[in-house]
């Protein structure tokens, strides 16, 4: 240790080799299937190693991880015989119901949590992923994320704009009217029912819009010069009733300016009117929207339209 912090690196004398080589051959062995004339090539070209390791003594290095549980298989390529390992103890193993409570914790911290912090934890699950044998099980923890059925080139893209504050126009595929070039002053990244949008200033409608990142085919064009984004705050207030003691799961922009026995009275503030409304939406049953009006009459008309698709349907 001493060694270490007076030269900042791992030398001969500070290595436990005989543990060492047991961790590589068995990191070798899960990679890919080895001959012995393999495994002898890496140990002879190792950085640390350089050493010439006999027929008998990875014989003995291959029986020992036998011996704490790994099962070594061997095929045969070309009259050349190499071993891998199918099995070992240390698979990481998730149960179904372990799935559904990351699910349940992801999708509750999906909603205020930094976009950096969401990757970060988005890579850590896909390294799980890649240890899940469960192709159910996989799939669901697959599928929880907003950056699933996304181009991560797309979105670096957009993540390097909205850091800017830059106006780019995008090819769009969207919902109700097609493919088209929309044009948008972009702003930051927002989750919502478990999506990912990029929001922004549309001039095409002159609002702050959300756009959903799986829609966006590609970045057409980066306008380069500089716009300022200036968009007045949006103030909504709602009554949430009240079902227990339990206070509401409030987002980061929303405050309780009042409550009673009955109700709390919730402000939300949001420079976006899309994101304003799906809030109010998710509530369901329980929120009522007392201000401001123009924002009332659209959810109002919102749900005249879901209600003549019902009736469509049936």
């Amino acid at each position: 240790m001493k060694e270490f912090l007076r030269t900042n690196t791992v030398t001969y004398n500070l290595m436990s080799f005989t543990g060492f080589k047991s961790i590589l051959i068995f990191s070798l062995l899960i990679e890919s299937p080895k001959s012995y004339r393999d495994l002898q090539e890496i140990f002879y070209k190792h950085k640390y190693l350089k050493e010439k390791i006999s027929v008998d003594t990875l014989r003995i290095y291959l029986n020992s991880l036998r011996e704490i549980g790994c099962d070594i298989k061997r095929i045969t390529e070309n009259n050349v015989t190499k071993y891998y390992i199918s099995e070992h103890p240390f698979r990481l193993k998730i149960t179904e119901k372990q799935v559904k409570s990351i699910v349940k914790v992801y999708k509750a911290i999906s909603k205020s949590i930094d976009i950096n912090d969401l990757m970060a934890i988005q890579k850590f699950f896909n390294k799980i992923s890649q240890s899940i044998t469960n192709t159910d099980l996989k799939e669901k923890l697959n599928s929880i994320s907003p950056f699933n059925n996304i181009k991560p080139e797309i979105f670096e893209e957009l993540k390097f704009h909205a850091e800017n504050n830059n106006e780019i126009t995008i090819y769009y595929n969207s919902l109700n009217s097609g493919e088209k070039d929309i044009t948008i002053l972009v702003d930051k990244f927002s989750i919502s029912n478990g999506k990912l949008y990029i929001c922004g200033f549309n001039s095409e409608y002159n609002n702050y819009s959300n756009f959903l990142v799986s829609r966006i085919q590609k970045i057409v064009s980066v306008n380069l010069a500089k716009k300022k984004l200036e968009i007045p705050d949006i103030v909504a207030g709602y009554e949430y009733k009240k079902d227990t003691n339990i206070k509401p799961d409030l987002l980061k922009n929303e405050k309780i300016i009042s409550e009673d026995d009955n109700k709390y009275i919730i402000e939300i503030t949001s420079k976006n009117k899309f994101e304003i409304i799906q809030r109010i939406m998710s509530h369901t049953n329980k929120c009522k929207l007392l201000y401001p009006e123009n924002i009332k009459e659209e959810i109002i008309m919102n749900l005249k339209k879901m209600k003549e698709g019902y009736i469509d349907i049936q």
